[in-house]
């Protein structure tokens, strides 16, 4: 049986949860709605969380709520029936239910799910959903076991043990946000990985390379073995950047690293990074990370 999540008393889950252990931090709806209104909640609110371990017989049947709802197994397996496809959910798969859309999802029969899940909404939820590159038609990332993810849900349980107070809510939900864009950084690294055309893990290794050197467009791409427009297209879909923009970026990274751990003059560090001269390192810099390189060192200090 399944309802509303508004409308389920405080603390206790309508899922079919049967004996197994589990861990449910379910927000009143009374809080989650006078805390609606504060300004920073109002655009992204955590709104339940939990686990449930070794979730024989569990089941969610057609159910539809205002929610977007991620859930992480990291053991056993189960299935999802969503938008009238269903997958098969092993160990390490991370799926989603986007809001106001009927689902339908359980735990194996042989080697039910352990699964942690997050339930949150706001105006700017489905901004942030979408960072996951994830959608009604492709609902499941392979993430494998993560224990820097497992550890960021379990922060928010930490927090919300303590009760549900505005600081905690404020809290635990910059570390939802915190999970929302490490999931994104994944979704983008694992897709370097499944790129066929070209490999773009070996291209930013052979820029990381030559940071001391110019690199031009028809090099990257003769290293790639493609031509430069499909280098370029291809490249800038998998990473979100163009290769040269890319290539800049990694060299103002490797500069904020110099500027805080070595004694090297400016100078000397825009030489050592192949920049031509100071003044376009410097706009360089500033355009990238909001400051000169000369302020950036004194922030640091």
């Amino acid at each position: 049986m399944t309802t509303e999540l508004n409308k389920r008393p405080y603390g206790i889950s309508t899922d079919n949860s049967g004996f197994f252990k589990h861990k449910s931090f379910f927000i009143p709806p009374d809080i989650i709605e006078k805390e609606s209104k504060n300004e920073i909640l109002s655009n992204l609110q955590l709104t339940w969380a939990g686990c449930y371990t070794k979730a024989a017989g569990h089941l969610v049947k057609n159910r539809c709520i205002r929610d977007h709802v991620i859930i992480y197994c990291v053991d056993g397996g189960g299935w999802l029936l969503l938008n009238k496809k269903y997958w098969n959910i092993k160990k390490g798969d991370l799926f989603i239910c986007p809001p106001d859309v009927e689902h339908s999802y359980g735990a194996d029969s042989k080697e039910p799910w352990t699964k942690y899940w997050i339930h949150f909404r706001g105006k700017n939820a489905g901004y942030y959903m979408g960072l996951l590159d994830l959608s009604l038609d492709s609902p499941v990332l392979h993430v494998g076991e993560n224990i820097a993810l497992l550890s960021r849900m379990q922060d928010i349980f930490n927090i919300l043990l303590t009760g549900y107070s505005l600081s905690n809510l404020l809290l635990s939900t910059s570390h939802l946000m915190n999970i929302l864009c490490y999931i994104s950084s994944l979704n983008v690294n694992m897709a370097l990985y499944r790129s066929k055309d070209i490999n773009v893990q070996n291209i930013i290794a052979y820029m990381l390379d030559n940071l001391d050197k110019n690199l031009s467009l028809i090099q990257m791409a003769q290293y790639a073995n493609v031509s430069k427009y499909h280098f370029i297209r291809e490249f800038k879909d998998k990473v979100g950047y163009t290769p040269i923009d890319y290539y800049i970026r990694l060299k103002i990274q490797k500069a904020c690293e110099l500027l805080e751990s070595s004694s090297l003059k400016i100078n000397g560090i825009y030489s050592e990074l192949g920049f031509s001269n100071a003044y376009y390192f410097s706009i360089t810099f500033k355009r990238i990370t909001g400051l000169s390189p000369l302020r950036y060192r004194e922030k640091l200090k």
